[in-house]
């Protein structure tokens, strides 16, 4: 980092770094859940075989059941000392009934005691035919059937999070009571891994309320959900559960999950629809296509995810062309859902033409290949298409499939267009273009895409950039407040917001025009507690378009200059009591024309303290371009013009005036701390 007025180079330091890690993509069971275990049946009369497992205090589960049906065998249950047919209960089978019990090999069923019984009641749970026990477990003493389990409210950190009771339900599924979020984080998703005791990067996306992560989490205001955690992943395997900004690698809050030692909660033995795991990484292919995958060994789980039409194809694979992007040539799947089924056919592109004979866009088995996608499945939820499908990264065909080097760049081919009536892929209408995307099947996990919108949004008028002068205006009081939507922080900007930015003056980033040798004063309101990141954001100025100083490697900090905000040491100066504007009714920037009205539907909130405050005086060694910013997270900010001479012409805004001025450019400063 360089300091403007000291013209000194500053030497690395620890600073307290935000981990940005590459997402892992952790998240398969370690073991499959069954219960609270009792025992196993002693093996070899009547070819008894089978582990018993409490569901809750009213249901058993036998996994690995096998039985010859031999005689008139019934399950019962007992108090006695030893099973006895005379004392205690015949139970009935997995069906309900009370028939003898019929052959089994290998089964998982799940009993439900009679009314009245219950796990904590009995001493045994015996196999009997007529007058002979073939085979019983023991209940041991003090034993405690599994139940739902308590663990709190979740952790406040940012975005108005916070939450009643959460209970987990079963071994997959969480009851939150009374959620609020105010569903501005710009990439949040309910997220959950094993990986250290507080939510981080390396864990995996949850499906909300609804049953899908197709889309980032909405806002909540009070609502009791349910969620259900994704693939075969199951609570023992968790440390935590929050919702967290992927982009940003932020949480907002989170609850955590007692150690498996101290859980004992039921399996989950009724048949619901469980989503996938995502996979370890996601690209985005254009805004109405991603390609997720993750490579397991030698094949590659694809998932190809789309807001496409109804009849419409996703096409992915590699490109014909080693040095660049080219359809002839390529090895391609086109997936889409035929009716209800869906489908992943291996595709040869031969020649820009329909199939016809061995030339054209072909399936592989229709030119002496074969269809080497195997373990197809898809969803369609809330406008959105999900194929996901294995295959070998080397088929052994090197006539119509491409051998994919998991350690190389791979040019990919991609396409959507339609399926004709016949079954196959037409024409493309959206493929790819230049720049040609290369992908590295085999680099470290990341989810590089952001929930495809399940319909395109309608076009908005921006608000307009709003400009403070700094001729009769010297002092700015800096806070954080929303972005306003797409009519607001992205759309003045073009650039990705983290949900919050900075409002200065009453203002959403406006650009400010300072005058050298003029002293300006900033009262700083962006928290000052650094052990909640999502509230903790000190103020500073850089020529540094980003911002996020604390994000950045020693080579990157040696790249930008800071004029004022940090220390001699790296450290944050301007970091004073949280004061934030929030909308206590949700966002309406997308339904209101104007950002005056807007800001009239904002509260501030402020927590105690002092604000900081700091005196900079721009000099002849200011560049005429710099930019306010976070020390913590990027792109809350924008820019600030340094002149000689103030802009003839333009009208100075006084706080809370808006004037709107064309494009500007902006400037920088040197630093004086010192606290109100």
């Amino acid at each position: 980092m360089k300091m403007s007025c000291c013209h000194f180079r500053l030497e690395p330091v620890a600073v307290c770094l935000l981990a940005l890690a590459m997402l892992s993509g952790q998240g398969g069971a370690q073991t499959t859940y069954y219960g609270k275990q009792i025992g196993s049946f002693p093996t070899g009369q009547a070819g008894l075989d089978g582990t018993v497992y409490a569901v809750d205090a009213n249901r058993l589960q036998i996994v690995g059941f096998s039985f010859d049906g031999s005689g008139t065998a019934q399950f019962r249950a007992g108090s006695t000392a030893s099973p006895s047919g005379v004392e205690g209960v015949q139970v009935p089978d997995e069906q309900g009934r009370t028939t003898p019990l019929g052959v089994y090999s290998n089964g998982k069923l799940v009993i439900a005691l009679p009314a009245g019984t219950t796990v904590d009641s009995i001493k045994w749970f015996a196999v009997w035919s007529q007058n002979s026990n073939l085979g019983h477990v023991t209940i041991p003493d003090n034993f405690v059937s599994p139940s739902p389990r308590r663990i709190g409210e979740f952790i406040r950190f940012g975005h108005g999070v916070r939450s009643g009771e959460v209970t987990i339900l079963n071994a997959k599924q969480f009851r939150i009571e009374s959620l609020h979020y105010d569903g501005f984080g710009p990439d949040a998703f309910f997220w959950a891994g094993r990986e250290g005791t507080t939510p981080n990067s390396r864990g995996f996306k949850v499906p909300d309320d609804s049953g899908s992560f197709d889309q980032k989490a909405p806002r909540y205001t009070g609502q009791t959900i349910e969620i259900m955690l994704p693939g075969d992943v199951t609570v023992y395997d968790i440390n935590w559960l929050s919702l967290w900004c992927i982009r940003f690698a932020e949480n907002f809050g989170h609850v955590r999950i007692p150690a498996s030692a101290d859980l004992n909660v039921p399996p989950v033995v009724e048949n619901v629809v469980v989503v996938p795991m995502a996979l370890d990484n996601c690209v985005e292919l254009h805004r109405d296509m991603q390609v997720s995958w993750s490579l397991k060994g030698d094949s590659l789980e694809v998932e190809l995810a789309g807001r496409v039409e109804d009849g419409d194809y996703m096409a992915f694979g590699p490109s014909g062309c080693d040095d660049r992007t080219c359809m002839v040539g390529s090895d391609v799947t086109v997936a889409w859902f035929d009716s209800d089924v869906p489908r992943a056919v291996d595709y040869t592109l031969r020649a820009y033409s329909q199939c016809s004979g061995t030339s054209g866009v072909c399936p592989d088995n229709r030119v002496s290949g074969t269809d080497d996608n195997v373990n197809i499945t898809g969803r369609q939820n809330n406008g959105i298409t999900r194929i996901r499908y294995s295959r070998p990264i080397n088929t052994g065909d090197a006539t119509n499939d491409k051998v994919i080097d998991p350690s190389q760049n791979t040019y990919i081919s991609w396409a959507i267009g339609p399926i004709n009536p016949s079954g196959v892929a037409a024409k493309h209408h959206t493929r790819v273009q230049a720049p040609w995307l290369q992908l590295m099947f085999g680099r470290q996990a990341a989810d590089e895409c952001e929930a495809i919108n399940s319909e395109a949004p309608p076009p908005v008028t921006p608000w307009p950039t709003r400009y403070i002068k700094g001729d009769d205006v010297t002092n700015f009081t800096i806070r954080i407040g929303p972005t306003g939507g797409r009519k607001g922080y992205e759309a003045i900007t073009g650039l990705p917001s983290w949900g919050i930015a900075w409002f200065v003056n009453d203002l959403l980033i406006p650009e400010l025009e300072l005058k050298r040798g003029y002293n300006y004063t900033f009262i700083v309101e962006g928290g000052d507690n650094s052990s909640i990141p999502a509230q903790y954001h000190p103020f500073y100025i850089t020529d540094d378009p980003k911002g996020g100083y604390v994000q950045k490697t020693d080579a990157e900090k040696e790249r930008v200059r800071v004029f004022a905000g940090v220390s001699e040491t790296g450290m944050p100066t301007a970091a004073g009591r949280y004061c934030e504007y929030i909308s206590p009714n949700g966002d309406t920037s997308e339904t209101t024309d104007t950002f005056e009205a807007y800001f009239n539907t904002l509260q501030l909130q402020c927590q105690p303290g002092q604000a900081a405050r700091f005196t900079w005086t721009p000099d002849q060694n200011t560049p005429n371009l710099v930019y306010y910013h976070c020390f913590t997270h990027q792109y809350l900010g924008w820019k600030i013009r340094v002149v000689d001479e103030f802009t003839s012409g333009a009208v100075g805004v006084r706080a809370g005036t808006l004037a709107v001025v064309g494009s500007l450019v902006v400037g920088a400063l040197s630093v004086l701390l010192s606290r109100a």
